[in-house]
Formats: structure tokens, sequence, C-alpha cells
């Protein structure tokens, strides 16, 4: 059985003739849209009263909504409570100051007088539909349709659960924010200094890392030191957020110092490694694992932007690490920035009894929300510096294993890769793997020796191993 069609009434002046086709044509548009149209062309009997038929209707709850069709003719009558319109107004005014639920009548506007809309006194406060200009019209009648139906174009969306970091008992102010806002302003109005403004930003990043330190006499039982790693981790997702915010404005705006890009994620490894014991090292896991989510997030905005010679170098370049009782010594990105992360992925699984062996890289997973990198996006990059270490691996530097890995098909080949079948693209691709032509890629290839995967890739690991990654045929051939 079909629900009753909504019922409406519209009020509106007779003059002039223009207007009262046009409310003519209107309501014959509208019932053939479902609505019941309510008028006093249609709906008068000879006999009745005509004021006391607008007060029924403006009063009757079978009356969904009362439509005011406002042109200069109604608003002036209204204004002077002059003929039936000025009646009408007296009436629904009453209701509208009187009545909790105002909503039921609704401004149509259909001129303009001066570039101001033409409404009466009583209703110049409230909400209207336009449709005055031609133009909008469509748009303005089916906001009006979605009005009458209750059929909103956006729904609420549901409610969540607050984040957890709101529960800290000791919330940490971060001062990046107050450098964010003019770094940005710098870099897209390119103004003269605006690597001072990118160093500030910087400086307060590296330097707010001192405040999510776990002291090397936590206690380890009550709450388990697993509890307080992943705690202090989720705090650390506002810092996260304004990073990637910054960082797609740096990219995306400016030419790229890729030395101080570089420096800066140097210095970050350096503040949260620097003269602490083998044993602290540990407790130190959130900011392994964040430090690791941020390098990821800046190769993955370099590549989505085709940045690759920025990200060839923060990719394939050493980087100095610093001990206080050492001598600075150089390591390459998968010893500094892809940690094992003991206490998350060990410890935790263990005393939680949790199957997935890589709890980490479900933590990245699950708060990569900004529509700024996808997830996918974030484990292509993780992947594809891989092969970047793969191809230019040596004695001096770790190969960069995937751990973001397990949520890709196997089948699935990189989005970059497939795109280097075009040999323009490969021409400013080339340089992530430092080559300079297709042979001298393939070449580095085919003298690897495939022994690097023994004891690592297995079914968890959902990557192409290199010799099925990069196909010969396929790479360079389509104009």
């Amino acid at each position: 059985m079909e629900p009753n069609p909504p019922k409406i009434f519209i009020s509106y002046s007779w003059s002039p003739i223009q207007n009262k086709e046009w409310v003519h044509k209107f309501a014959l548009r509208l019932s053939e849209d479902g609505v019941y149209v309510v008028m006093d062309e249609w709906d008068i009997k000879e006999g009745q009263d005509k004021y006391h038929f607008m007060e029924q209707m403006v009063n009757d709850d079978e009356i969904k909504f009362v439509l005011l069709i406002c042109n200069k003719d109604y608003a002036k009558k209204a204004n002077l409570k002059k003929g039936g319109v000025g009646i009408e107004s007296q009436i629904i005014s009453d209701e509208i100051y009187s009545q909790v639920d105002q909503s039921k009548f609704i401004p149509i506007v259909r001129e303009y007088d001066s570039e101001k809309p033409t409404l009466p006194t009583f209703v110049k406060s409230r909400f209207y539909i336009d449709l005055a200009d031609s133009t909008n019209f469509e748009n303005g009648y089916e906001k009006l349709l979605r009005r009458i139906f209750n059929r909103p174009k956006y729904n609420r969306p549901p409610i969540g659960k607050p984040p957890s970091y709101l529960n800290d008992k000791e919330p940490v102010y971060l001062n990046t924010s107050l450098k964010l806002t003019p770094a940005k302003n710098a870099i897209v109005e390119n103004k003269a200094n605006k690597k001072g403004f990118i160093t500030d930003f910087f400086d307060g990043f590296y330097e707010i890392l001192d405040l999510f330190h776990i002291p090397e006499d936590a206690n380890r039982i009550d709450p388990p030191i697993d509890e307080i790693i992943i705690e202090k981790y989720e705090s650390l997702r506002f810092l996260k957020d304004q990073y990637l915010e910054f960082i797609q404005t740096y990219i995306k705006y400016s030419n790229v110092d890729k030395e101080l890009l570089k420096v800066f994620l140097e210095k970050c490894y350096n503040k949260i490694n620097y003269d602490i014991s083998d044993s602290y090292y540990d407790h130190n896991d959130h900011l392994q694992l964040f430090l690791n989510e941020i390098y990821l997030n800046t190769v993955g905005v370099l590549l989505k932007s085709e940045n690759f010679e920025a990200c060839s170098y923060i990719i394939n370049s050493n980087y100095a690490i610093e001990k206080k009782y050492d001598l600075i010594k150089y390591e390459g990105v998968g010893w500094i920035f892809n940690k094992n992360y003991k206490f998350i992925n060990e410890i935790r699984r263990k005393r939680l009894q949790i199957r997935e062996t890589k709890i980490s890289s479900g933590l990245i997973k699950q708060r990569t929300t900004s529509n700024i990198l996808s997830f996918k996006e974030i484990a292509e990059a993780d992947l594809l510096i891989h092969y970047c270490t793969v191809i230019n691996y040596s004695s001096t530097k770790e190969i960069w294993w995937p751990k973001l890995s397990i949520y890709l098909r196997r089948t699935d080949e990189l989005y970059l890769i497939q795109k280097m079948q075009s040999r323009n693209f490969f021409e400013k691709a080339k340089t992530l793997f430092m080559v300079n032509s297709k042979e001298e890629l393939f070449n580095k290839i085919e003298n690897i020796n495939l022994d690097i995967y023994k004891g690592y890739y297995d079914y968890r690991h959902r990557f192409r191993h290199i010799n099925s990654a990069f196909r010969k045929e396929k790479i360079s051939c389509v104009n």
C-alpha cells in the first residue's frame, strides 16, 4: 500500500498575472512529483469564506508545509497587512512566533529587489529556497522536494567513539600547531623567507619528540609496558596529521629542498635514539613506529606528486647516526626507519595471545584516515622502498623489508610500475632506482642475489620479489 502523499498549502499573490500563472504551473509540477497541493483556486468551494479557509490550512495538522511564494507584491501586501495575502501573513506570523515547530513555513523567493530577496518582514530572518534564478531553479526545486519528502541529500553520519588519545591523563600541547599555519602560508605565498618558516616547523617537530619518551625506570607491569607504548603511539596521532598536512603543502607548492628534508628525518631519528641503552631502546617502540610512519608518509606524498628526484634522495641516501660514546656512522633507510618493534609485535602479541604477527602494521593501517594519502598508497610506498633498496643493495646498506605488504594482494602490481610502461614516465621515474636507462635497470636486477629472500619471503608477505615485479617487456614499451 502506497503511503499518503505529503500535503502542502501554497500562499501566494494573484498579482501580477504572470505570478499567478507561474504558481499554477509550479503546483502542477509538484502534483506530478507526488505532492498533494492545496491552493485557493483548486480547493475553495463556492460560498466558502476564503479567510476561514486560509486559517484552516495554516493550522491544519495534515498540512505538512506551507509554501510562501514571495514576490514583490506578496512582500508589500504582507507588510501592509493588505488583502488576502495580508490576512494570511497575520495568521502565519502568529503561528511562526507562537509555535515551537517553525519549520512548517518555507519561504520561496520568486523575485529580487536591488539584489535582495523580496521577503516579508516576518520571515526575513528565515532560511529560504531560491526559485528566482532560472539557471539554479532545478537545484532549488530538488532541495524543496527533498525537504517535503524528508529525503535529505546528505545524511548525518553515525556517531563513533571518541579517539582514545582524548583519555590521556596528561594531554600534550603541540607547539607545532603554532608553527604549522605560518609555514604553510609562507610556502603557498612563496615568501622570500619561507625556508625560515619551514625550518621552524621542522625544529619544533623533532624537539617535541622528547615529551613522548618513556622513562627507563617505568613500571613494566601495571599497566603492562606494551599498553603504555600503544597509548603513547596513539597520542602522537595529532603530530602525524600535522606533519602530513605540512609535507603535502610543501611538496605541492614549493621546490623541495631534498637535503633539508633528509636532515630533518635524520635529526628525528637521532632525537629518538641518542644516548640510550639497549634496554631503554625497546621502551621507544612507539617513537620508532611513529618515525616509520612519518617516513612512509613522506615517500608516499613525494611519489603521488611525482617528485622522484627528492624521493630517490631520501630513499637511497645514507643517514648520519649519532651516538654519545661512538663516532658518527652512516646507515641506510632499511636499518634506520624500519625497526622490528619488539614490545608491540612480540611481547604484546604473546601477552594478549593475538594471532596477528605484525601488530605494528595494523596500527598504521588503523589510523590512516587522511584524504591526503590512502592506506594503499602508503603500502605501495613501503613496497617500492623495498625494491629500491634491493636494486641498489650493498654490504653497507640494510634492505628495507615491507611490513605493510600483508594488506596487499600477491597478484597486485604497483601503480608506479604499471605507469612505467610509458617511456616518458619511465624517463621521469628511473631516478628512483639510480639508473640512466632501462638496460642499466635490468642489468642491476639480473645481478641481484635472490638468496636475500630466503628466510623472509613466505606466505605472510604478499608481494612479488624483484624479478617478478619488474618485467623487461612491460617497462618503457609504450610511447
